[in-house]
């Protein structure tokens, strides 16, 4: 009997839980998916409310993958269904069903699970991660960095191998979602932290 798949559910609506929104409106009254990026994660909350709400932010959602992966290792009977589990936290925060399917890019939850797996290789992996933003200002390009260092930390962590093929699918799902990203560091349009964008919709992470 498949009495698992209550996971499956409870992952994927913790993952659509959606922090950053949440900080936004209790923070300065708005809707922060109207200003810079539009995204409801914490680098947009940055640019929407400052440092200390984004943290929280971040926090946040960085605990719903600490938790998603929690709950799939502890209650999900094989690798497989264990990948499937972990990956809807993920899933849940970028299409969100609270949002209507629109949400974030799943940085920090997937910090978040990898914290669970490997808190060794989540420290070196957020390291890369400020390393990188602040030589470049680009978080996204920190978010890039991070991401191609997860599989290979996890391997030289001797994490189990289905870690890091969580860990090769999970960088690949975070370059997805930085397509548009990557196109305007290759341009130079990327916004970088610290600058305000305007109040719409303009694309950056």
């Amino acid at each position: 009997m498949l009495l698992f798949y209550w996971v499956l559910l409870v992952n994927y609506l913790l993952g659509s839980f959606p922090c950053g929104l949440i900080v936004g409106f209790v923070v300065k009254g708005v809707d922060i998916r109207r200003y810079g990026s539009g995204n409801v994660g914490a680098t947009n909350v940055s640019r929407v409310a400052g440092f200390l709400p984004a943290l929280v932010a971040g926090v946040g959602d960085a605990l719903k993958g600490f938790v998603g992966a929690y709950l799939a290792t502890r209650f999900l009977p094989s690798p497989w269904w264990w990948l499937v589990g972990v990956f809807l936290v993920i899933v849940g925060h970028d299409w969100p069903v609270f949002l209507r399917f629109r949400g974030g890019k799943g940085v920090a939850t997937t910090l978040g699970v990898l914290f669970y797996l490997s808190w060794q290789a989540a420290l070196l992996s957020f390291l890369v991660w400020v390393v990188v933003v602040l030589l470049s200002r680009y978080s996204s390009l920190g978010s890039l960095s991070g991401a191609v260092a997860m599989p290979i930390l996890l391997s030289l962590f001797h994490r189990p191998s289905w870690f890091v093929w969580w860990g090769i699918f999970a960088a690949l799902l975070l370059f997805w979602k930085h397509k548009e990203n990557i196109k305007r560091l290759l341009k130079g349009q990327e916004l970088q932290i610290g600058k305000k964008g305007r109040e719409e919709h303009v694309g950056s992470t």
